[in-house]
């Protein structure tokens, strides 16, 4: 038995890192917006002891957040389970591809046994949060488009609304990798982190408007001192021709603007560089 799905990715422009005892209230407020480009999953299953193995863009690969989301949808059936994620970004960018690898083969696996696919949500929303891997990606893309985050966890118990408005996007990736887990262990940056998107959180809410969401993101980008000198350069190159923040937490920018083909041509010198839009569909299968 075998099924295939696909995940949007995901980009946040701010946050502010929310803890619970209720690991389903965990996570974050903010905002960002879910990405035509993804994780492909394909899965295989079939009798055997309850063993997961996994490929990352056709090499075996150890892959904590997708392993955990699969074997929450598995239980204890004595299934083995073979998953292959075709990753369209990179990994540690910002673009949320754990969440996404989580859940498009969570999804595609939930059709397999016939699970509800929903639950493919609940169990990679866990997946993140145990591992540290992106606070808020999942509620976003459940939500799907462009996001504000307004109460932390996965709805129904967080509150997500839906932004107007839709963009084509040039992402673009400056620098080496930044490890989510690692940058969000660290007291004093977390504190800053969730001191500058708490304040940023609050005026989006107040206005939720596209221009508003780079304002503040440009803000929380410098504030929180996540900003990298690479991103930097680049967002203030890409802000000649639009607007551009740096996606979080990554090395690594998200830009819009009227003329994308000027915008890539830019940000080509400082990355290698993806051209997507913002996804409407969320997560399906294919």
């Amino acid at each position: 038995m075998r099924a295939k799905a696909f995940c949007p990715g995901h980009v946040t422009g701010l946050f502010q890192v929310c803890q619970d005892e209720d690991v389903m209230a965990c996570g974050s407020r903010g905002a960002g917006l879910s990405l035509s480009l993804g994780v492909v999953s394909e899965v295989e299953v079939a009798d055997g002891t309850g063993k997961v193995d996994i490929w990352l863009n056709g090499l075996k690969a150890a892959a904590p957040v997708t392993e955990r989301a699969v074997r929450t949808i598995l239980g204890d059936r004595p299934l083995d389970v073979r998953v292959r994620n075709e990753l369209q970004l990179p990994v540690a960018q910002g673009f949320g591809t754990s969440a996404a690898g989580s859940i498009s083969a969570a999804w595609a696996l939930a059709h397999v046994l016939g699970v509800p696919e929903g639950e493919a949500y609940t169990a990679a929303h866990l997946a993140e949060i145990a591992n540290r891997t992106g606070m808020g990606d999942v509620a976003g893309i459940m939500r799907g488009g462009i996001e504000l985050r307004r109460r932390p966890g996965l709805p129904p118990i967080g509150e997500v609304e839906r932004m107007n408005g839709h963009m084509d996007l040039v992402l673009a990736v400056v620098g080496p990798s930044i490890p989510t887990a690692e940058m969000l262990g660290r007291k004093e940056v977390l504190e800053r982190i969730n001191a500058v998107g708490g304040r940023g959180v609050e005026l989006l809410m107040r206005e939720p408007t596209l221009e508003n969401l780079f304002r503040l993101s440009n803000e929380f980008m410098e504030g929180s001192g996540l900003a990298t000198p690479e991103a930097r350069r680049a967002v203030w190159e890409a802000k000649k021709w639009g607007w551009a923040s740096q996606a979080m937490i990554g090395n690594s920018v998200f830009a819009t603007g009227p003329d994308l083909d000027l915008l890539a041509g830019a940000l080509s010198a400082y990355g290698d560089v993806y051209r997507c839009s913002v996804d409407l569909k969320g997560p399906r299968l294919l």
